[in-house]
């Protein structure tokens, strides 16, 4: 799959994950991003809702993977963030994607999957974790912000403790047992997994339906990402149209991360 040069907009081989420099964690009650860039990120995602249908070219402004990846709900259009906690690029695009996944109908299925190289594993660990206990709406965006607006080390195991217990009240002996546990190690070899299927070379990268890559480098900006998504959402829709017309069964991906 050719690809273009990197881009600023996207953090690629994003293994050094973040500024190191441990400072000292500061406890707060889940500090929002700055309000007006939330309104105005909330604006560019109604903007780009509102815009007439563009024309997009496959190589161009997205990649069709060689190879499909099996989706978790064949009956939904999935729709897969790969991001890291690291990635201050993946931060900033956070509130204008939350605005575009709460303008989507049932039929799409959205979720995330961490970039689990080796220098980004602790963090994987971290989402994993925070999924498991159910408090992921508790500390998703402190992660970000104690990375990206406090530069505070996540990379350290006690730091990521210390803030699950501070925003979500996990204490010490649950927080160890469910992040040192077999269950979260799996979960972070199958995201290892499956963003090497999708052939991801830097985050944020959307993976529409197992079978389309978008990012930065190809649509051009944040905004221009969930276009181009909108533009592969329509597209698998129409295709779907037209197999329960013709009473076929939709094409199931073979590969699967977890094979």
């Amino acid at each position: 799959m050719g690809r273009s040069p990197p881009s600023p907009t996207t953090c690629w081989d994003c293994t050094d994950g973040y500024r190191h420099g441990l400072m000292r964690l500061v406890v707060r009650e889940g500090k929002p991003m700055n309000l007006v860039a939330r309104s105005l990120a909330v604006v560019a995602v109604a903007a780009a809702i509102a815009v007439p249908a563009q024309e997009f070219r496959e190589r161009k402004d997205y990649f069709k993977l060689p190879v499909p990846v099996e989706t978790r709900d064949p009956d939904k259009i999935e729709v897969v963030e790969v991001f890291s906690y690291g990635c201050i690029h993946c931060y900033q695009l956070e509130p204008i994607l939350n605005a575009w996944v709460l303008a989507q109908g049932d039929d799409v299925d959205f979720h995330r999957v961490p970039m689990a190289t080796r220098n980004l594993r602790t963090l994987a660990q971290a989402f994993y974790t925070a999924k498991e206990l159910d408090v992921l709406a508790k500390v998703h965006m402190p992660m970000f912000e104690n990375i990206h607006d406090y530069g505070i080390d996540m990379s350290r195991p006690q730091m990521i403790r210390r803030m699950f217990e501070t925003q979500a009240g996990v204490d010490e002996e649950e927080f160890a047992r469910m992040f040192d546990s077999f269950a979260i190690a799996t979960r972070v070899r199958q995201a290892d997994a499956q963003t090497r299927l999708y052939r991801v070379q830097g985050t944020p990268t959307i993976i529409v339906n197992g079978r389309y890559l978008v990012d930065t480098v190809s649509a051009g900006s944040a905004e221009g990402m969930l276009l181009v998504v909108n533009h592969l959402l329509a597209k698998e829709r129409a295709e779907r149209e037209v197999q329960a017309a013709q009473g076929g069964v939709g094409e199931q991906a073979p590969t699967s991360p977890t094979g």
